[in-house]
Order: C-alpha cells, then sequence, then structure tokens
C-alpha cells in the first residue's frame, strides 16, 4: 500500500507541479504524533481536475486523506496524512523526500533536533532536478506547529507556535532548524495527589493520638 501511494504522490507531481506553488504543512501533537498536510495549486486546464480526481480515485485512495476542488479556476488539491511518532513521519513520509533527501533527527532527555542542513531540491538547480518531482515548483512554503517550548529555530516567520520558512527557486541552499523541549510544563495533578494523600494520613493520626489524649484525661 505504501509502494502505491508514493507511486501515486510522484505521479501527481510529475504532471501537475510545473509552475505552482506549494504549502507544506507540519504538526506536531502534545503526544509527538504528526500531521502532514500538503497544499497544491495548480491551473484549471488540461483537464487537471478530472485527471487529479482519477489518480486517487483508481488507486483505492480513501477520501479522508485528499481533496481535489476548482476555486476561481484553479485547481486545488489537498493531500493529507497522520503518523503515530516523529520517527514514523521520518521513515514513512512519501511527501518530504520530494523536497530533500533526509531530515537530521536527535533526540534526547533534554532537547529534540529537526533539521534539514542539504541543498532544496527546487526549479533550478539542474544536478537534481528532472521534472518528476517538488523540484518543479517556483515556490513553496513550509509550515512547522509545535506546541513544545521552542530552544532554537531559524524560522523565517513565527506566529504563536508555527514557524514558517519561504523556499524558492533561488534559494536552494536555505538551511531549516529547530530544537524544542520534548516536555511541556504541566500541573503536577500526581505530586499534589500524593501529598495531599500523606496530609490526610497524618490529620488523621494526629486527631486520633489527640482523642485517646483527651480520653485520659477524663479518668
Amino acid at each position: 500500500m505504501k509502494n502505491i501511494i508514493k507511486k501515486i504522490i510522484i505521479f501527481l507531481l510529475v504532471l501537475f507541479l510545473c509552475g505552482c506553488s506549494g504549502n507544506y504543512n507540519l504538526t506536531i501533537n502534545n503526544d509527538l504524533s504528526i500531521e502532514e498536510n500538503l497544499e497544491l495549486t495548480i491551473e484549471n486546464s488540461n483537464d487537471n481536475y478530472n485527471k487529479s480526481l482519477k489518480i486517487f480515485q483508481n488507486n483505492d485512495i480513501s477520501k479522508d486523506n485528499y481533496d481535489v476542488k476548482v476555486v476561481e479556476n484553479k485547481v486545488k488539491i489537498s493531500y493529507n496524512n497522520k503518523y503515530d511518532s516523529i520517527e514514523d513521519y521520518i521513515l514513512n513520509s512519501k511527501v518530504y523526500t520530494q523536497l530533500f533527501d533526509k531530515i537530521q533527527y536527535n533526540k534526547t532527555n533534554n532537547y529534540i533536533d529537526l533539521y534539514i542542513n542539504e541543498n532544496i531540491k527546487m526549479k533550478n538547480n539542474d544536478t537534481i532536478s528532472n521534472g518528476n518531482n517538488l523540484t518543479d515548483l517556483d515556490v513553496i512554503q513550509i509550515n512547522i506547529t509545535n506546541p513544545y517550548k521552542m530552544n532554537y529555530t531559524n524560522a523565517e516567520f513565527i506566529n504563536d507556535n508555527t514557524y514558517t520558512w519561504s523556499i524558492n527557486k533561488n534559494d536552494i541552499n536555505k538551511k531549516i532548524q529547530i530544537q524544542f523541549k520534548p516536555s511541556i510544563d504541566k500541573f503536577p495533578i500526581k505530586q499534589v495527589v500524593i501529598i495531599s494523600l500523606i496530609l490526610v494520613v497524618t490529620f488523621i493520626l494526629l486527631f486520633n493520638l489527640y482523642r485517646r489524649y483527651k480520653n485520659r484525661q477524663r479518668f
């Protein structure tokens, strides 16, 4: 199934990406699961709308994972996928490998590093552009949404917890880097419960001791 999806994605890019623009959105959730979204805009010509639909329909791709529609004489194509973890995303995503060869990933108890230090595959890079992947894009915007505390990023634009890089055909050497703390400071519920139990037990013991003492005083 994964090979089929890969062929569909590549075929779609081959047919329609020349001279178009796109948005690549990556959302890191609180449990470190990943949501991936690719949005493409192409000209509504050469029967592109019906061709786009057939690519997904003929290969039994779930309707929950894609959407194709015409808006103001443009064909809007959306593809979505979800991954259980960052490792799952890096190993199994078929989309980001169309932009760059690999994502560097380091994880410790104190931070997570995600960075790309290789040339981005864009339209004017003759050494790698062959018209069969995202190298035919004129411009793409990469958005990473992250709920965690950011230690470092070289994002060009930051809006709350969304970090953005805009890449065009003249920016093939652009780097993408983020480092963040892999935990969110939360209200320490377990600690509060344990301390509360200790206080309650201590109060009960002290109360019983006090009551015994008062009873002895009566006699």
